[in-house]
């Protein structure tokens, strides 16, 4: 939700107007889509490597209990 709120805030830049709304505009997306992508990566990414490696941590374990 803060992401959401953030990137709709960011919304005025990107359909700035009148002096530097060039700039503003670039601004605008890049921080959009950083903020964008940053998420995506968090929903995505962090579950899928938590699932990873807790996946291996326990077949190590298993396995030095065995050896030694």
């Amino acid at each position: 939700m803060t992401s959401l709120a953030f990137m709709l805030g960011v919304v005025p830049l990107m359909i700035a107007k009148g002096a530097g709304a060039a700039g503003r505009g670039c601004v605008g997306t890049t921080v959009c889509g950083g903020v964008l992508g940053g998420t995506t990566l968090n929903l995505l990414f962090i579950p899928t490597l938590y699932v990873v490696v807790r996946a291996i941590v326990p077949r190590k374990r298993a396995a030095e209990a065995v050896a030694g």
